[in-house]
């Protein structure tokens, strides 16, 4: 099992939009420890599959800076590091004129 971005667009003739985050065992032990103590909101609800609302996915986007932040400093958390840049840069694409609805999980 996994954690992932999936992104629903209006234009019914345009496919969806996943963005895998983390495996289960990482967001278990990497992620959310790092979410809690950073007092995330968004990051430790992922397991739960929220629905985003568009208009709340800069807050989102701000919590996998601060992921990114936070995990810098060890070197072990290289790929986590890769992963959070390539969702960052995935989410900076998306046109949020386009989007229906939100869900991680």
């Amino acid at each position: 099992m996994s954690v992932a971005i999936h992104i629903k667009f209006k234009a019914t003739d345009r496919g969806s939009l996943s963005i895998p985050v983390a495996t289960q065992g990482t967001y278990h032990t990497v992620w959310l420890p790092t979410a809690k103590k950073l007092g995330l909101k968004w990051v430790p609800l992922f397991e739960d599959g929220p629905i985003v609302d568009v208009n709340d996915l800069a807050a989102v986007t701000n919590e996998f800076r601060k992921m990114r932040e936070a995990l810098a400093s060890n070197p072990k958390n290289a790929s986590i590091l890769e992963r959070i840049d390539f969702i960052l840069q995935e989410l900076d694409d998306v046109n949020l004129d386009e989007v229906s609805g939100i869900f991680i999980g």
